[in-house]
């Protein structure tokens, strides 16, 4: 079981151990779950990663969900990962632990950037001082992995060695925080453990210019690197334009030789249009997908996320959130399941709702394809219009949030320090996110489109026309609710339907179903955009979100949004067909249904906070009574 405190690198050694790749970060609450995994190194069995905690008292969320995990799981050994940069935040928890009868392993990362900074640690006078096996640990190392593991089959069965002085030190377990952290001082100084004069300063005030942390500074800085990444991806002549442009003319050439060496009419049409020209459409953003995950993945890895959090909590603080929220949006721009399961590390429940309603709107890296692909046809740059979207969405996420009463999240967070990451494990990290992407397009979206296509070249007497086939009937059922948006083409409608399932299907679709193109006018094309870029998350998405707030909350969300989304595309369709009356009827129509949303929203937020103040009522009257 690996615990300590957070930001350590718990996760990135729980990778290392079983193989797996959950999400790590240089900022603090990455982990918000439990883990449990089987080991690939033989002898340890299964491995948990728990949310990092400072003490077993703590009152956050995930540090609850930890203690309690640490309390029913007995006769397991914990290994306590701790930072050596940082020993003494660590060894109070170690107490505690002691205290509890625990079979403790101390894991120390960080000790290469211990010695480069001109400290040292010793893990045996640390085994004979604090009681406890200790032992460094590189988790990027596949050598030292292995070592690891050794040190901790040789010493499952070992006792706790309890020295004089740790035996003394555990009667502090219970005592304030401060005092446990001098006597953790002193014992580790008594070990010969040496470190950088700024340890126990906070971040903010080591030799990194304070501005850094303030938003005056950073947020310019972080928009104009962000606009440079996006320019990198997908600006006119960059390198992302230019791959993307070599895979599409490889799919093209292909799809040219099946059509030529292919007899069969009905093959030919799935393998060059369904196959190849419609899944190949998706696979040819791969390459600005990728440098997009790079840059997300070192920002996470370099510590700035957290500066971004801190710099942008006064600003969060006026929508009813905290700093957190920072990691949750970021996370969305990625995957929305990513940002909402990262909410579940918000103090109250409220907050947490909030920030899912705001992650339900914010676009994620599945809709910037679907955006490029209807923005070519409707402006001359389609990546400033990309980016109006995404702040379109953010905008009204927030928007829903500060509609959304409740009580603020308190917002208490160690800020990480700066640090390069490792150029191969970013590397590593970025192959694991490419193979997701494909494995999806190659699975999820390669099958609805094939399955599409093939509902489109049939009817119930055999082969046919698209406009004559089984999938235009279904389609049909449904395309007059987009007729007032400008879309009578039941292709459009099916393919803005299909984005349910996973966003990729939108580009899929169309460019398997309509391979001239959607023929619709200017007003049609923007109605049809905003309605994409407004419709809920994909499937995944929303199963996260009932994950953390109940499948009938989540699905009223959804169901609203959708609503929201169409008076939304009615609103821009007649605003541009200059129908200024419908269009302001909609717009009213829009606002009454985000207000909706907002109220219900508020209503079961303040149920649930009414709900937990009831039940810790409740407990508070038991104790007492057991007391009396």
């Amino acid at each position: 079981m690996l615990t300590g405190t957070p930001n350590v690198g718990k996760t990135t050694l729980f990778n290392a151990l079983t193989g797996r790749h959950r999400r790590t970060g240089n900022y603090h609450g990455v982990t918000a779950e439990i883990s449990r995994a089987e080991s690939i190194i033989g002898g340890i069995g299964y491995v948990y990663d728990l949310p990092g905690l400072y003490t077993m008292r703590g009152g956050k969320t995930e540090e609850k969900r930890a203690a309690e995990s640490l309390e029913k799981l007995r006769g397991v050994m914990v290994v306590q990962v701790a930072d050596c940069r940082y020993l003494a935040r660590s060894l109070p928890l170690t107490k505690e632990l002691i205290a509890r009868g625990k079979r403790v392993v101390i894991a120390f990362t960080m000790s290469e950037s211990l010695v480069r900074r001109g400290g040292k640690i010793n893990a045996a006078a640390m085994t004979k001082k604090i009681g406890v096996p200790c032992v460094c640990v590189n988790a990027l190392n596949k050598k030292s992995v292995r070592e690891f593991a050794e040190f901790l089959v040789r010493n499952e069965r070992a006792e706790n060695i309890k020295s004089t002085e740790a035996a003394e030190d555990n009667k502090n377990a219970g005592e304030a925080n401060a005092k446990s952290a001098e006597t953790a001082r002193r014992t580790v100084r008594a070990a010969g453990y040496t470190f950088s004069e700024n340890e126990y300063m906070p971040p903010k005030s080591r030799k990194a210019p304070s501005a850094i942390y303030t938003a005056l500074w950073l947020l310019p800085a972080f928009f104009l690197v962000v606009a440079g990444v996006f320019y990198l991806a997908f600006g006119s002549g960059s390198i992302g334009v230019y791959l993307k442009d070599k895979i599409e003319s490889v799919f093209s050439y292909l799809a040219d030789r099946a059509e030529e060496s292919i007899g069969n009419p009905f093959l030919k049409s799935v393998i060059c249009g369904g196959l190849l020209r419609g899944t190949g459409g998706v696979f040819s953003f791969l390459p600005q997908i990728a440098i997009l995950y790079f840059f997300s993945d070192f920002l996470e890895e370099s510590g700035v996320m957290s500066a971004l959090a801190y710099a942008t909590d006064g600003f969060f603080s006026l929508l009813n959130l905290s700093g957190r929220a920072a990691f949750c949006i970021f996370l969305g721009y990625g995957c929305t399941a990513a940002g909402i399961a990262s909410a579940a590390a918000l103090e109250n429940e409220g907050a947490k709702r909030r920030a899912i309603a705001c992650l339900y709107f914010v676009p994620c890296s599945a809709k910037l394809p679907v955006y490029l692909t209807l923005l070519s046809s409707l402006v001359d740059k389609p990546l400033l219009g990309a980016a109006a979207l995404y702040v379109l969405g953010t905008g009204a996420g927030l928007l829903i949030s500060a509609f959304c009463g409740g009580k603020e999240e308190d917002f208490i967070m160690e800020i990480a320090d700066f640090s390069l990451p490792s150029p191969l494990f970013l590397l590593n990290k970025l192959l694991f996110q490419l193979k997701g992407f494909i494995i999806k397009v190659s699975t999820t979206v390669l099958c609805f489109t094939l399955a599409a296509y093939t509902l489109a070249s049939f009817n119930f007497s055999g082969v046919c026309e698209a406009e004559n086939s089984i999938l235009a009937a279904l389609s049909r059922i449904f395309v007059f609710a987009f007729y007032p948006m400008g879309v009578k083409d039941w292709r459009a409608a099916f393919a803005a339907i299909g984005g349910a399932v996973a966003k990729e299907n939108v580009s899929g679709l169309l460019a398997a179903l309509c391979p001239e193109g959607l023929r619709l006018d200017r007003a049609a094309s923007a109605a049809y955009l905003i309605f994409v870029a407004l419709i809920p998350p994909c499937v995944a998405a929303v199963s996260a979100a009932a994950k953390e707030i109940g499948k009938k909350a989540a699905l009223k969300y959804a169901f609203l949004q959708i609503a929201a989304a169409f008076v939304c595309a009615y609103a821009v369709h007649f605003v541009f067909s200059r129908n200024i009356a419908q269009a302001c009827l909609f717009a009213a129509l829009a606002g009454s249904t985000i207000f909706a949303m907002s109220a219900i929203r508020k209503k079961l937020s303040g149920k649930h906070e009414k709900t937990e103040r009831r039940h810790a009522r409740k407990k508070a009257g038991g104790d007492m009574r057991k007391i009396g």
